[in-house]
């Protein structure tokens, strides 16, 4: 019975979550711009935001990446890199809040208007 019980409410919520998913992004005409967009893309889709500022950086390592020092003998794997945080300000029927680290989107969040 519990089991059934758990079931249940699993199944119930399931909708809410999806629901909650598909609501991180902002609706910029007939496009849904989420975390993943390019910076490029967001101004293309969604055009000017009011505001834009710079409010950090984040280094993040890169093991992937190959670099060349000063010289060609001195190469090796991997390298640390700066990426700006930046945010951007939409404002529709609410406030949107888009965060972009480099060129990245990676959160879109409401914010209500006073």
């Amino acid at each position: 019975m519990k089991q059934m019980l758990v079931i249940v409410f699993v199944l119930l919520g399931l909708p809410a979550m999806l629901a909650g998913a598909s609501g991180r992004g902002i609706r910029c005409g007939g496009d849904l711009v989420s975390p993943g967009y390019l910076k490029f893309e967001v101004l293309r889709t969604c055009g000017e935001p009011v505001s834009r500022e710079i409010v950090g950086e984040v280094e993040i390592f890169d093991g992937d990446r190959f670099y060349d020092r000063s010289s060609r003998s001195r190469q090796s794997r991997g390298s640390k890199l700066i990426l700006y945080i930046e945010e951007w300000i939409y404002e529709r029927e609410t406030l949107f809040l888009l965060c972009f680290e480099g060129n990245r989107l990676v959160n879109v969040e409401s914010v209500r208007s006073k």
